[in-house]
């Protein structure tokens, strides 16, 4: 970087930070990022990760840094903050509309803005559970329909970034294996990782570029020798001790139910003391953090949920025996800043199960010493290597998105609030967290005895917050409800509906959260709910579309969309347009027709794509024929046409409904999605002049026939799963757009 550029790039850091870069920053900045990158802890990895990847995208190489960001946390407390701080970066930089700015987590997982606007620079914060699921085509929290589309949009023109990959667990393989997949199967547009550490890397992940510049602070190790018997009384009391008024003491426990015995045992002895974890929701986390900023004379008690990115600092560190790459994390947060010019202490102890011995042996050694976080990083201890991730055949096997179980909604909607449904049985679960780690999300209301009313909405984000699936599945039966996918009505959960980012709503009259201690299972206060957000306007169809306009408008969009993204090979942008173009030629069947007129008053003469809503409220759309899929009937017209087997796939699986395997739901045999052997289609004259004519529909060997095909193009070297997905993707987002045309406010929801 020459001089002049590395001068625009210091301006460029300190208009958003208000901070000077440091010098391995404004060398990512040249350079783009690296496979590795080890900061020791307080370094500015934040700021590296984000910035230099912004300044190139923006300014320098546009054309050679991937469009979309995803910076991917081990917390959920983590991601809000790094959400929230990245924004007031692009607000200072006056790139709030040029750059989206998306949150993956919690109960903000299920939006997803994002996937609408794929041309557009992006940047994603999201926790590994749920952004790797999507990567996995399983994601948490997301309507199994739109799978294919976060998978194309994470697997093309993406910048990954992990941070802190000693926390990850299983992730770390995952996202290993991934990239290398990507690498190896093929992508539209080039996609790489950055993985980050303040320690050693135990993936073999290759030469790390060193990032200096956190400040040469003192830490002293002592160990807490516990007396037998009670641990955690002999702890609190330690705590107790070791604490040094008019200071911050932060205690990390291994486990949640220490960290909440601990608190509770220091507030009865009336220290000021606060409780941190990873099952808040989002107004008291955020209020709970502002009070450790304000304050000095008190203590934090926290879980592991502090390890990384959250930017607080005690002079005292008490924390129990953990694997090595955890205990740097935990001493970062002691004098993080030199705050104490004479040093923190940092008090180890042996929980009752035990720690890892040879974290031990080195605090042992160093007993008494004051340690810098140099010294802390260039440690040379063993670590356990992860497990391996999902291989070349789990991930084909993952592209199918067929339900096991029928539970698909018939709604013709692709929005992305759609109820949940089921996955497939292949699961992801061992390939993202440990077992401890799945969260559900759950909200309080009060209701009638007989459960939630009908039209009791769903919960906001605001009102969401994660509990572990394992306490979760604890509870007496019938505590939990959730809306089923099915009816859309709110039943009790069932033990198999307990999966992870499943929405739940819990009685607040039965307790089970405390505001100033988060999910407590055992409390019986009752819960203040979280005031739900405004519910969205309602949106929809004002005009009657017919079907030609909609799928020339369609045409048109792809044209568009394609002329914004990188160079597409000319056959794979052809294939986008014709399936554009064909996308919704199956909406010709009685079936979907008899639905757009139905109860519509004056529906004109001739083909319908769209219909158009009235002054006042109108029934749902239903089609006389339960699980009906135009898009089948448009992969059957297609196919029966000799037309080229992508388009016909593309355009069958624009809703995410046909894709690989296509069988009968519910009780509907001999009936496939809704269409019967015997069918005739009528005749389609588009204005571009292509006919298609009247057919007879036949089904019958169709689903075996269509698989193949499916698999045989999942598997052609020139597309893979990958390049697959991100067509799909385009098809999709082509449509919407078009759709889009023609919405507006419904004047009757004014």
């Amino acid at each position: 970087m020459t001089a002049e550029l590395t001068a625009e790039f210091e301006t460029f850091v300190r208009t958003a930070t208000g901070h000077t870069p440091y010098p391995y920053q404004a060398r990512l900045a040249a350079e783009g990022l690296p496979t590795l990158l080890r900061v020791p802890t307080g370094g500015g990895k934040t700021v590296a990760s984000v910035l230099p990847w912004l300044y190139r995208r923006l300014v320098t190489v546009p054309q050679d840094t991937p469009r979309r960001l995803v910076l991917v946390l081990p917390q959920r407390s983590i991601a809000d903050q790094t959400f929230v701080r990245v924004g007031e970066w692009l607000e200072r930089l006056g790139l709030t509309g040029e750059v989206g700015l998306h949150l993956l987590a919690g109960g903000a997982a299920q939006e997803g803005g994002w996937r609408r606007k794929p041309e557009q620079s992006g940047i994603l914060v999201g926790t590994h559970d749920m952004v790797l699921s999507r990567a996995l085509m399983r994601g948490y929290a997301d309507w199994r329909p739109m799978a294919p589309v976060s998978y194309g949009l994470l697997h093309t023109d993406t910048q990954w970034v992990f941070d802190e990959l000693h926390l990850l667990g299983p992730a770390l393989s995952t996202s290993v294996r991934l990239q290398r997949l990507r690498d190896r199967l093929g992508t539209a547009a080039a996609t790489r990782t950055m993985w980050t550490s303040s320690t050693r890397d135990p993936a073999g992940l290759g030469e790390a570029v060193l990032g200096s510049g956190a400040p040469a602070t003192l830490r002293r190790v002592a160990r807490l020798d516990l007396p037998p018997g009670d641990y955690v009384a002999a702890l609190t009391e330690a705590v107790t001790a070791a604490h040094v008024p008019g200071t911050r003491t932060v205690v990390v426990l291994n486990s949640l139910e220490r960290a909440r015995a601990v608190h509770a045992g220091l507030a009865a002895a009336g220290r000021e003391v606060l409780l941190l974890h990873s099952y808040f929701r989002a107004a008291d986390r955020h209020r709970l953090l502002a009070a450790t900023e304000g304050q000095r004379d008190h203590v934090v008690v926290a879980t592991p949920a502090l390890e990384a990115g959250l930017d607080l600092s005690g002079r005292t560190l008490v924390t129990e025996l953990a694997p090595w790459a955890s205990l740097v994390q935990r001493a970062g947060r002691c004098n993080r800043y030199g705050e104490h010019p004479e040093g923190g202490d940092v008090l180890w102890c042996t929980p009752p199960e035990g720690g890892d011995p040879a974290t031990a042996r080195w605090l042992t050694a160093h007993e008494g010493r004051a340690v810098t976080p140099a010294q802390l990083q260039a440690a040379r201890i063993d670590e356990p290597v992860p497990p391996p991730g999902p291989g070349r055949a789990d991930l084909l096997a993952l592209f199918d998105t067929a339900p096991d179980s029928d539970t698909d909604s018939d709604s013709d909607s692709d929005t992305d609030s759609a109820p949940d449904t089921e996955t497939p049985a292949t699961a992801v679960d061992r390939w993202i967290c440990e077992p401890s780690e799945l969260t559900a999300l759950v909200a309080w209301r009060a209701w009638e005895p007989t459960g939630p009313a009908e039209d009791e909405p769903d919960p906001a984000g605001a009102e969401l917050c994660p509990v572990p699936l394992g306490e979760l599945q604890q509870l007496p039966a019938g505590r939990a409800w959730l809306r089923d996918a099915l009816d859309g009505r709110w039943r009790p959960a069932l033990p198999a509906d307990l999966r992870p980012g499943a929405r739940l709503l819990l009685d607040a009259r039965s307790g089970g959260y405390l505001p100033d201690r988060g999910w407590t299972p055992r409390s019986p206060a009752p819960v203040p709910p979280e005031a739900a957000g405004p519910e969205r306007p309602a949106y929809g169809c004002t005009t009657w579309v017919s079907l030609d306009q909609h799928l020339q408008e369609t045409a048109d969009e792809a044209h568009l969309l394609l002329a914004a993204l990188p160079e597409l090979p000319a056959a794979l942008r052809e294939a986008v347009i014709r399936a554009a173009r064909y996308h919704d030629l199956g909406k010709c069947h009685d079936a979907f027709q008899e639905k757009l007129r139905a109860g519509r008053p004056d529906p004109p003469d001739g083909l319908l794509a769209k219909s158009r809503n009235g002054a006042e409220p109108l029934p749902p759309l239903r089609p006389t024929r339960p699980y009906f899929r135009h898009e089948l009937v448009s992969a059957l017209l297609l196919r029966h046409g000799g037309h080229d087997p992508l388009v016909t796939y593309l355009a069958a699986a624009h809703h995410g409904h046909v894709r690989i395997t296509v069988r009968p739901r519910g009780d509907e045999a001999p009936l496939l999605l809704g269409v019967a052997d015997g069918d005739r289609t009528p005749p389609v004259e588009l204005s571009t002049g292509e006919r298609f004519p009247a057919r007879t529909l036949h089904i019958a060997t169709f689903p075996q026939e269509w698989t193949e095909r499916a698999l045989s193009l999942r598997d052609d070297p020139d597309l893979g799963p990958f390049r697959l997905a991100f067509l799909e993707t385009l098809v999709r987002v082509a449509d919407w757009r078009s759709s889009a045309r023609h919405d507006g406010p419904l004047t009757w929801a004014l």
